[in-house]
């Protein structure tokens, strides 16, 4: 990370050792800090600020899972950052002056996305998107404590009961390590098992999430149970887990895609004679991989052309 000034030209700010990512984001007001994203001595990026008087550091803002980014507010009044929780976008909105966390009257549930605050600083607006629905306009007054929302984008054709809603599970791999997925159970009667697919998303470092996804519902809604892996590999998970499929692509990350099925046969809803894999891109070759090298695992395998719309970042 560097930094130019007409004084003393381009100062490199981030000495270190081994593999940290530095991300700068903002200056405050009067220019004075610098703050920026970085995963310096944890496993998830986390927000800090730099004294470009000083050189002092300290951390503003650290969770147990990735913080995507942080913006302020036209006049630094809020600092608002994006959180990666398990495969779910959150937003949290602190003081900027004492560093308290500002509490939001009935947020709604769902991805956070394009985040803005007025120049009045008493607005903020933003879109929310859940499994079942894409996104829509939320407008939140922060004197008022008053939520509001200005639009209903899904399609008055569908029937959102029609759709399910994606659930965040976890299942142990063959060597123990604990493997997160978003699991798609298609509307059943009593004592019917369906068919399902693994979904594998594009990489190979990318993430599957809870977004809106038409595809997967279309899937869904055809009798199709979809376990979308989040295989060793992804994003959003920590460095150790992200760096875990490095040189073994197509073989460890594809084994904990073939062992998504016994989470599937053990919710005792799937038809285990009925189980393929799907994915486009790095998805796309790991379908492959599987029916060329583990061709007694899957019945069929799909690769689709592009990506699809949500689901996957």
């Amino acid at each position: 990370m560097f930094i130019y000034t007409e004084e003393d030209g381009v100062k490199h700010l981030s000495e270190h050792d081994g593999d940290v990512q530095y991300q700068p984001v903002a200056f405050d007001l009067d220019s004075a800090h610098l703050y920026y994203l970085t995963d310096e001595d944890h496993e998830f990026q986390y927000v800090k600020r730099l004294c470009l008087t000083s050189g002092n550091s300290e951390v503003v803002a650290k969770e147990n899972w990735d913080i995507l980014t942080a913006r302020f507010s036209p006049n630094h009044k809020y600092l608002y950052y994006y959180v990666n929780n398990d495969g779910k976008i959150e937003v949290k909105v602190i003081e900027s002056e004492t560093g308290e966390s500002v509490e939001i009257a009935n947020f709604p549930e769902g991805q956070i996305s394009g985040l803005s605050i007025s120049k009045s600083e008493r607005y903020m607006a933003f879109l929310v998107n859940r499994s079942t629905a894409p996104a829509n306009l939320y407008v939140y007054d922060f004197e008022a404590k008053e939520l509001s929302c200005l639009t209903d984008t899904l399609n008055p054709e569908i029937d959102e009961n029609d759709l399910v809603n994606a659930k965040v599970v976890h299942y142990p791999s063959f060597d123990g390590l604990e493997i997160p997925a978003i699991y798609y159970e298609p509307h059943l009667e009593d004592g019917e098992k369906a068919p399902a697919l693994i979904w594998v998303h594009g990489g190979p470092g990318g993430q599957s999430t809870v977004d809106f996804s038409p595809m997967i519902q279309y899937l869904v809604n055809h009798g199709y149970a979809v376990l979308a892996v989040n295989n060793r590999g992804s994003s959003g998970y920590g460095k150790t887990f992200f760096k875990a499929a490095d040189l073994k692509h197509g073989e460890v990350d594809l084994a904990d895609c073939i062992e998504g099925k016994k989470f599937l046969i053990g919710t005792g809803r799937i038809d285990e004679n009925r189980i393929g894999i799907i994915g486009g891109s790095y998805g796309g070759f790991m379908t492959l991989a599987a029916l060329a090298f583990q061709p007694d695992s899957f019945e069929v395998g799909s690769i689709y052309l592009g990506y699809p719309t949500g689901s996957e970042r």
